[in-house]
């Protein structure tokens, strides 16, 4: 049974950005493409956050005083669109059956530890078929093997749709964690349905498994060492919640919803047929070979990318303010390959920047990894 494996990544040069794009208006369509950077964080810091009993309040919602000026210059400017994972590689051809090889996608802080399996490496043996496959196509849209090429990237002003989600408290307790991350589900199923349906693309929503330790998740594709993981065998995002947060904002619910982004991205790429034709590409080259890692790190920034759209076109919508919003990107330029890891998910650098660019630019095409330049997936 193949591992898991996964993480994500500050900014260019080694630098927090400040807030990264003026928030677009309300009202449910996606803004125009390309929009000045946020202010950065002007807020005063509430008192030293940690781990309430009770659970985090809910992100912050406008409407009135601060929050409603805050909103007002959301309503004038824009931003879009977050975070974490990997997904390992199918060995089978067909599109239909890449779910039931593919390992899951282990999310990592830059300081974690170097781990014990080799989190991305594929299948030691393969079952030879005795039928022959079929040939009859479902019903419907089908994914699309393909990756720079791919459909999903064709429409320069495809994007998220924006969306007040209503989020309810988040602690680390399993229940309330899970209770917070269906939430959010919610609007995330609801934006990318639209999304794939506009590209002809499949799309269901995925499961969600919760435990406070890695040790208490298992999955199709094995168990876990890390902090979230999303499994294709199963469609389904696991998330343990001891490690999601780093502290390194105010804003430890932003830090969790940031990582939960990351795999649902995941579960998009599995989804379209971007998942499938990675882990094709990724096994011709060979798995932990030079071309391999870039590979993984394309799919896994692409992931951020895809996660920072959803925090990106949530805030637009009024979910939560810029300086809540940023939280979220922020907590990105902590996590990837780090600590003697395998260089499979990209540097906390570029892990940031890309959630960044999904949340500032809320498109497609601007998260299309596979045409990117080497130097900005390494």
């Amino acid at each position: 049974m193949p591992p898991p494996y996964g993480g994500p990544m500050p900014p260019y040069g080694g630098q927090v950005p400040p807030y990264g794009g003026q928030v677009p208006p309300y009202g449910g369509q996606v803004p125009p493409y390309g929009r000045p950077a946020m202010p950065p964080y002007g807020r005063p810091l509430p008192p030293p956050y940690g781990y309430a009993p009770q659970g985090y309040p809910p992100p912050r919602r406008g409407g009135s005083g601060a929050a409603g000026a805050v909103l007002t210059v959301l309503t004038v400017f824009g931003v879009i669109g977050l975070l974490i994972a990997a997904v390992t590689l199918s060995d089978q051809s067909s599109p239909g059956s890449v779910a039931k090889t593919t390992p899951p996608s282990f999310t990592y802080s830059s300081n974690s530890p170097v781990p014990t399996t080799n989190p991305t490496s594929a299948r030691a043996t393969t079952t030879a078929r005795t039928t022959a496959p079929t040939t009859t196509k479902p019903a419907g849209p089908q994914p699309v093997i393909a990756l720079g090429q791919h459909p999903l990237f064709k429409n320069d002003d495809a994007g998220l749709t924006n969306m007040d989600c209503d989020l309810p408290r988040w602690s680390t307790a399993a229940a309330v964690a899970k209770a917070f991350f269906a939430a959010a589900q919610v609007c995330l199923d609801q934006m990318w349905r639209s999304n794939l349906a506009a590209a002809n693309l499949p799309f269901k929503s995925p499961g969600l498994v919760v435990a406070e330790q890695p040790s208490e998740l298992s999955s199709p594709c094995g168990g876990a060492s890390s902090d979230a993981f999303y499994c294709s065998a199963s469609s389904t995002i696991y998330m343990s919640t001891a490690g999601l947060v780093l502290h390194n904002t105010p804003y430890p619910p932003m830090e969790a919803l940031s990582v939960y982004a990351h795999e649902y991205g995941h579960h998009v790429q599995g989804l379209t047929g971007l998942l499938h034709a990675s882990s094709n590409q990724r096994r011709e080259q060979g798995t932990m070979s030079a071309g391999g890692l870039e590979t993984s790190r394309r799919m896994e920034l692409q992931a951020s990318c895809f996660g920072g759209m959803y925090i990106g076109s949530s805030e637009a919508g009024g979910s939560w303010t810029s300086q809540e919003g940023y939280a979220a990107v922020k907590h990105n330029y902590n996590r990837g390959d780090g600590n003697g890891r395998h260089r499979d998910h990209g540097t906390p650098d570029h892990n940031g920047n890309w959630y960044n660019q999904g949340y500032t630019k809320n498109r497609n095409f601007e998260c299309n990894t596979w045409l990117a330049p080497a130097d900005e997936v390494s």
